[in-house]
């Protein structure tokens, strides 16, 4: 993180764990009036990114990547993940792009890992890989009012989710949301003036909020604990446009397309509740009473607080153990999951 971005948001009551997650002194408890106002924003630096650039970067990433690289303009961006052969996702990616570089954005503690095995396979491409978290600040805008405060601030607006506008040095990328919710990237200078701006009529939103509001939006993330854990269809890539079948091969394809069009996914990603209050990791078990044993009903994409008590989460979860309603937190099946509504369609046949 950059220190003049550190130092910047210190003074404004923020501070950092080890994973760069970001709280505000200031921030609104988790409880039923976290989102009673109509502009939010908070800091990004739990995301990180790799910058790929050079004349083979679009060749390069086309074979290791879910998605077609080549869709990528600056005006859209993506979801794409990054396989293991056995087309488990070792990590999964928001990109972006300018005109001539790519920006692959993850969680932080799985950048090194994963910038040490994209440059394995660079080997004779005209490819080069950095860490550009320090120098790419990132920020998150959510709420009703926040269109309107970006259009007095010079932007146009991203009509569609994923779409990308330009505005003096910085990016804005539309995002899914239950209000219009924004990611602006740009220079330190940049986004801090634009930080101080919407500051003045804004409320503060921690990490955690915005993990809550990607749960609620059904997205998903894989995280250090919960990687390897997933097929791209587990976790709805087919319907966020994360994966395409036509663009050829890529590490794990195989598995990936053998899924989509000779198997039947048997696990897939649901949106849930339940009444706990000590958070399970991404990547922990579900348990259910009717499954063989050594085997759960699922497994955690992510949970947060709910704002209205207990736990909001994003799990993977068998379909038997959702048509039997059998889907517990805990091995003594004393915390029952409830299904929430997932904000798009998705093909049960699948």
């Amino acid at each position: 993180m950059s220190n003049n971005w550190f130092n910047f948001l210190s003074q404004n009551g923020a501070s950092f764990n080890a994973e760069k997650e970001v709280t505000f002194s200031s921030a609104t408890p988790i409880d039923n009036t976290l989102f009673a106002g109509d502009l939010f924003i908070t800091d990004l630096s739990w995301l990180g990114v790799i910058e790929v650039s050079g004349d083979d970067s679009k060749t390069f990433l086309q074979g290791q990547l879910t998605n077609d690289i080549n869709a990528i303009t600056p005006d859209t961006s993506q979801l794409s993940g990054l396989c293991t052969p056995k087309g488990r996702l070792k990590a999964l990616f928001s990109i972006f792009s300018d005109s001539s570089k790519l920006y692959l954005q993850l969680p932080v503690p799985l950048l090194e890992e994963t910038l040490k095995r994209l440059k394995m396979f660079v080997m004779m491409s005209k490819v080069e890989l950095i860490d550009v978290s320090d120098s790419l600040i990132k920020i998150g805008i959510y709420g009703t009012k926040a269109e309107s405060c970006l259009l007095e601030n010079g932007f146009s607006i991203p009509s569609e989710v994923n779409s990308v506008t330009q505005h003096n040095d910085m990016q804005l990328i539309r995002l899914h949301g239950d209000k219009p919710r924004f990611e602006c990237v740009g220079t330190n200078d940049s986004i801090q003036n634009l930080f101080e701006t919407l500051q003045k009529d804004a409320h503060y939103l921690n990490t955690e909020h915005w993990k809550l509001l990607d749960i609620h939006s059904g997205i998903p993330n894989v995280f250090a604990s919960s990687k390897e854990a997933f097929i791209p269809q587990m976790l709805n890539l087919q319907v966020l446009d994360g994966i395409s079948f036509k663009k050829g091969c890529y590490t794990g394809q195989e598995i990936v397309a053998r899924m989509q069009y000779l198997g039947k996914l048997k696990r897939r990603m649901y949106r849930a509740h339940c009444d706990a209050r000590t958070l399970p990791v991404p990547g922990d078990r579900l348990y259910s009473k009717t499954a063989k044993s050594g085997q759960g009903s699922g497994n955690i994409v992510d949970a947060q607080l709910s704002t209205d008590g207990g736990i909001d989460l994003l799990a993977v979860i068998t379909t038997d153990a959702v048509e039997n309603n059998d889907i517990f937190l805990d091995e003594e099946f004393k915390t029952q999951l409830s299904l929430k509504e997932i904000p798009y369609s998705v093909n049960t046949e699948e």
